[in-house]
């Protein structure tokens, strides 16, 4: 009696899987849920995160886009800015769910792979604090900008007035050109191109100028000399204006082109996370 009990307990304990969770089905039951509801937790953790960087990344966007256009641009920019410290939370929230994830995974599952996350909070300031940087940068760039607009214009009102045979008004409208190319001469930065429209510019002017104070004295002979000298600058004058609508387009896009990237790569990392965890929360019993 004793050894038939003793090869039934044997036959018992060889016939036991070895499979964990056939072996202790509520425990392995326990241990699934617990990979799917960190999985879970992280998953919605990232989702608020990207929500706010896609709402930062949308502001900074439209500021570059302003930037070029020559609108205000640094209300976009301080936006994305504000939106961007104020996601450090959600950031730093995000990256402990995901290490919260892999602790368990490697507990439970050690073969599983799951997303990381390389930033947290304090990297997201930084790039805030780039881009309330590009903010003043850009507002200058905006006023720089206008000036040289307002070059044109000047020259465009005294050529008008020249026109109508009031040398005296033309000499008002070009002085109203002295500001902003002064504004444009600190601009110590300035682009070979704004550099060469500028030398145009001032041709342009100074020879409008000698045909006023010609035309003022009834001298002729310096009409004739300064309208030659203008003919000689206007002929350049159409690729000094390609050469400015060129620098400014590209020096616009730059101002915030270093954290407008960065903000592009922390939300594809959200992105790329986010479909990292898809497996896992696919295996939620």
């Amino acid at each position: 009696m004793v050894i038939g009990v003793g090869l039934a307990v044997g036959i018992g304990f060889g016939l036991r899987s070895a499979d964990a969770a056939r072996a202790d089905p509520s425990g392995a039951f326990a241990r699934a849920q617990l990979m799917a509801d960190a999985a879970e937790a992280a998953d919605v953790a990232l989702a608020r995160l990207g929500a706010e960087l896609d709402r930062a990344r949308e502001h900074a966007r439209r500021g570059t886009a302003l930037t070029v256009a020559g609108d205000a641009p640094a209300p976009e920019l301080t936006s994305a800015a504000d939106l961007l410290a104020g996601a450090s939370d959600e950031a730093d929230a995000a990256r402990r769910g995901l290490l919260a994830l892999r602790g368990i995974a490697a507990a439970i599952q050690p073969g599983v792979t799951t997303p990381a996350l390389s930033y947290g909070g304090t990297d997201l300031e930084l790039i805030a604090g780039q881009l309330r940087s590009s903010a003043a940068a850009a507002t200058l760039f905006v006023e720089r900008r206008h000036a040289t607009q307002a070059v044109v214009d000047a020259l465009a009102e005294a050529l008008a007035a020249l026109e109508r045979d009031d040398p005296t008004a033309a000499l008002d409208e070009l002085a109203k050109a002295g500001a902003p190319l002064a504004l444009l001469e600190d601009w110590e930065e300035r682009s070979p191109l704004l550099r060469y429209w500028m030398m145009i510019s001032v041709d342009l002017l100074d020879a409008a100028h000698d045909i006023a104070t010609a035309t003022l004295s009834d001298d002729l002979a310096a009409v004739k000399a300064a309208g030659e000298r203008y003919a000689e600058a206007a002929a350049l004058a159409r690729g000094a204006d390609n050469a400015l609508a060129l620098t400014l387009s590209e020096e616009g896009a730059a101002i915030s082109a270093t954290p407008l990237r960065r903000l592009a790569a922390v939300a594809d990392e959200v992105d790329d996370a986010r479909s990292g965890l898809l497996p896992v929360l696919r295996q939620a019993p």
